[in-house]
């Protein structure tokens, strides 16, 4: 993968690491990193700190991350500490953006500043000199803020409001950092996992810029014994060189399933 193409994925909240709600923004934002041809490179869960928060994401800008997305600690509470943390990276003031203030007395038939209320001022705050994306499905925005080679992007958590930002502000510059195109086809085939694991691992060898992962949660008890799904995602220039590679590493998978009497299955898009 090239260096260029690098997002590291963070979800922000304690509630998060306490098992209370899951993380489905990661799962989701990870498919359509994928889908766009980047590559994500580190996923986590942080705690609502901000000695850890600035020590996690100082990390990342020094190891060249090109996109650091972030989802959650942007609401009204003392807990929401996204943007402070920022602002400490970069070492800047935090401050209220007032067309973003304007916006929300307009949407909410507020006429005097003096009676927004200050959950709504605190949503309204971002790193000086960073960008601020209205959010068309909620209140807090999308921040953007560039550090260094890091472009970071901090979302809202609740999951309608990331996919609505995530379309809006990020689908652009992921699918501009990509190094080429990625592919991907699902298969089944009736091995057990012990069995297809080395097969994997020869397919990956054979064709580099390919992976094959088998999904043992999802297998199906038959006749032969199990069916397993396993996903083939090639990655390379373009289309035309991905599908290609798809192509041969499907060819290759297959010739060695069969050599045990086994048979691949291609399943629906």
């Amino acid at each position: 993968m090239s260096q260029k193409d690098k997002v590291e994925l963070y979800s922000i909240g304690t509630e998060l690491l306490l098992g209370q709600i899951q993380d489905t923004n990661a799962y989701w934002m990870a498919q359509q990193v994928a889908r766009l041809g980047a590559h994500t490179r580190r996923v986590a869960i942080l705690d609502d700190d901000v000695d850890d928060l600035d020590i996690v994401f100082r990390d990342a800008v020094e190891r060249d991350t090109r996109i650091l997305i972030t989802t959650g600690g942007l609401g009204p509470t003392p807990d929401d500490l996204t943007v402070e943390v920022i602002a400490r990276l970069k070492g800047v003031d935090v401050v209220v953006n007032e067309e973003l203030v304007e916006h929300f007395m307009q949407t909410r038939d507020i006429t005097r500043r003096e009676d927004v209320r200050p959950g709504l001022i605190k949503m309204a705050t971002s790193p000086e000199g960073s960008i601020v994306h209205p959010n068309p499905a909620g209140v807090a925005p999308c921040v953007e803020t560039q550090v260094e080679k890091t472009t970071i992007y901090n979302l809202p958590g609740p999951p309608r409001e990331v996919q609505a930002l995530f379309v809006q502000c990020l689908e652009g510059p992921i699918a501009d950092i990509a190094s080429g195109d990625r592919i991907s086809l699902r298969v089944a085939v009736n091995l057990p996992e012990s069995e297809l694991g080395p097969i994997l691992h020869e397919v990956m060898e054979k064709h580099p810029n390919t992976y094959l992962k088998a999904y043992v949660s999802l297998r199906e008890r038959i006749e032969e014994g199990q069916r397993l799904p396993v996903d083939i995602v090639a990655h390379d220039v373009d289309d035309a060189t991905a599908r290609t590679l798809l192509d041969n590493a499907l060819e290759t998978f297959t010739n060695l399933v069969q050599q045990k009497d086994r048979t691949v299955e291609r399943l629906p898009e």
